[in-house]
């Protein structure tokens, strides 16, 4: 199971999202892009230190998922 982002349950009132609501209000434009680029950056590094094959098998799975999506939706 994967798992769960920093921050992902933002709306429930413990002091630990409370904190992280205020510090992501209080950032500005220029923070914003920052830690963008800066988790850009990372998840590149961490793509180019993937093995090749686990990267296809990878990339396989999401290609049969969308297929499937697509096709549940279509009827």
């Amino acid at each position: 199971m994967p798992r769960k982002r920093k921050g992902a349950d933002l709306s429930r009132s413990t002091s630990k999202a409370r904190n992280l609501r205020n510090s992501r209000s209080e950032r500005t434009e220029e923070q914003i892009q920052q830690q963008n680029t800066d988790a850009r950056v990372r998840m590149a590094q961490l793509h180019q230190e993937e093995p090749e094959d686990t990267r296809a098998e990878r990339n396989e799975v999401r290609r049969l998922e969308q297929r499937q999506s697509r096709r549940f939706n279509s009827q």
